[in-house]
């Protein structure tokens, strides 16, 4: 008997969910792959539900993706699976020739980086003296995922602006069919059953940041509407601390203090305390976090590596035996999980960086956006902040744009919109009309980037002498060699005309009780040296 062709729904939202058989096969035993298999079978049905067509797909079975033709577009070229070893380059591949022909509004990764490998690309803060400097020389990334261009590791511009809305739903690292399905079935559980809910849901915050990010901290509150007074300062006080544990149950989680590869603790500095080492004091760990996290929490962190995922059975991890921050807030019911998969840059006295990604990501979830369109506009949202200003996307930007990483289901709307109508054409016209918005956005975004070329160091401590004392004045604890400055000469077409300038980089470092903080002093001049703006960069 002809098995019949399955037909897309006339309306129907596309959701696009590809995975790596031959790596979940490694991980987990059969009775797990059966769970989730019936897991996924109960979150496709639910997204049905709600006028989403889920495609679920492992891009290395060749039965499932000839399957996927034969269904949906049997007139098209066949789409090939992938052989051999699964590279974040096939596995591309594979998705963009699916893309082309599905049309999807989402796209699920669907594992961790064990099971659909992140793409390792050069960082563009790295330096040369990694002694006193960002030396995450390879940095994880899925914005290549979310690029329709062709992915060229020797060039940014083919992934540093996303145009795709994309997610990651990570589960735990493992291997040798030991790994435990929990920590995937749990949050699967949360992308079925999840609901849009009220904005007043979400009016209480659970907002910190450390002592010396104050200012950027207060700004944020104002940034993202809610009240100052709110925000919580790491570490706290002994009549805070009780306070600050028991509005963990809030909602909305706004996060900006230290973070530590392969730690299961957000940190806070202590800048009245004279011994560095006794200033750095633990301000959330995930086992405080667990005990009282509530459902549908939706979390943004300017923390360094907040997004990593890392077993806590691993004997070299700091913490032995704690989850780790972004999987807790996943298994306990957060809807998503927005963070750096790296050492992040954040503002101390105002905004900067990672503070415009994550703010401006919760302001337009509260705009009923979901989690994963938030992200993406954020993205772009930031690098036309700089552009419009005059300003140009330098190497803490590209780090930014490029590190941050969505963890959870990008199609969840955790605020519901005051009119919905999915069975809708106009309401499909509409998806499509955004689509085509977010391409032609980011094209033009990247016909902004300057090109940067190497320069000479000649004059770099004479640069340095005349940055204004506003920008040094918080800088005698970190080592800072003036003479020893990255050097490059930007170039930006403007039409028919062309801005030229000069970049400065001069990195710096502080060493604390288990935190190292770097820092990166960043000016910008003209062709004969005269200064044109200048900043300092933390990292958290």
């Amino acid at each position: 008997m002809k098995k019949k062709r399955l037909a897309l729904p006339k309306h129907a939202t596309i959701k696009l969910s590809v995975t790596v058989r031959s790596h979940l096969k490694h991980k987990y035993d059969p009775a797990s792959l059966t769970k989730i298999k019936t897991a996924i079978d109960d979150w496709i049905k639910e997204d049905a539900k709600r006028g989403i067509r889920t495609v679920h797909i492992a891009v290395d079975d060749p039965s499932e993706m000839r399957e996927v033709w034969r269904n949906y577009f049997p007139k098209a070229p066949r789409v090939r699976s992938v052989s051999g070893k699964a590279t974040p380059v096939k596995i591309k591949q594979a998705i963009d020739d699916l893309w082309e022909r599905l049309r999807p509004k989402y796209l699920v990764l669907f594992g961790g980086d064990d099971v659909v490998p992140m793409f390792k690309v050069p960082n563009p803060t790295l330096y040369w003296r990694t002694n006193v400097s960002d030396w995450d020389r390879m940095l994880p990334t899925d914005n290549p995922y979310a690029s329709s261009k062709a992915f060229d590791p020797q060039d940014i511009d083919s992934y540093l602006v996303p145009d795709r809305v994309i997610g990651r739903i990570p589960d735990m690292k493992g291997s040798r069919k030991r790994t435990d399905p929990t920590w995937l079935l749990n949050y699967l559980k949360t992308a079925t059953s999840w609901a849009s809910l009220s904005p007043n849901f979400y009016e209480k915050t659970y907002a910190i940041c450390t002592s010396e990010s104050t200012g950027a901290g207060k700004e944020c509150m104002q940034f993202i509407s809610k009240p100052v007074s709110d925000l919580l300062i790491s570490p706290p006080t002994d009549d805070t601390l009780t306070s600050a544990r028991n509005r963990l149950s809030a909602p909305l989680h706004l996060i900006k203090c230290h973070g530590n590869r392969l730690d299961a603790t957000f940190w806070g500095h202590d800048t009245g305390e004279n011994n560095e080492k006794k200033a750095w004091k633990r301000a959330i760990t995930s086992t405080t976090l667990k005990a009282c996290l509530k459902p549908a929490t939706i979390v943004g962190t300017t923390c360094c590596w907040g997004a990593q995922i890392f077993s806590p059975d691993a004997r070299h991890v700091r913490s032995h035996k704690r989850w780790p921050l972004a999987s807790t807030y996943l298994r306990k019911g957060a809807l998503g999980f927005v963070g750096a998969t790296g050492r992040a840059w954040f503002g101390g006295d105002t905004m900067r960086f990672a503070d415009y990604i994550v703010g401006d990501y919760f302001k337009w979830i509260l705009r009923h956006a979901s989690i994963g369109r938030a992200l993406l506009e954020s993205k772009h949202g930031y690098m036309c902040y700089y552009l419009e200003g005059g300003g140009t996307a330098d190497a803490l930007d590209q780090k930014t744009m490029v590190e941050y990483v969505l963890l959870g289901d990008p199609s969840i709307h955790p605020v519901a919109a005051k009119v919905s109508c999915p069975e809708s054409k106009l309401n499909t016209q509409e998806r499509t009309q955004r689509r085509a918005i977010h391409l032609r956005r980011a094209r033009e975004i990247q016909k902004l980037l300057p090109k940067r070329t190497p320069a000479t160091r000649a004059g770099a401590k004479a640069v340095y002498n005349k940055l204004p004392k506003q920008v040094t004045k918080k800088l005698e604890k970190f080592d800072i060699n003036p003479a020893g400055a990255r050097v490059a000469k930007l170039e930006t077409r403007l039409g028919n005309q062309t801005r030229q300038s000069l970049e400065y980089y001069w990195p710096g470092k502080r060493v604390g009780n288990e935190q190292t903080q770097t820092c990166l002093v960043r000016a910008e001049t003209d062709l004969d040296g005269n200064l044109y703006r200048a900043y300092v960069g933390y990292s958290t």
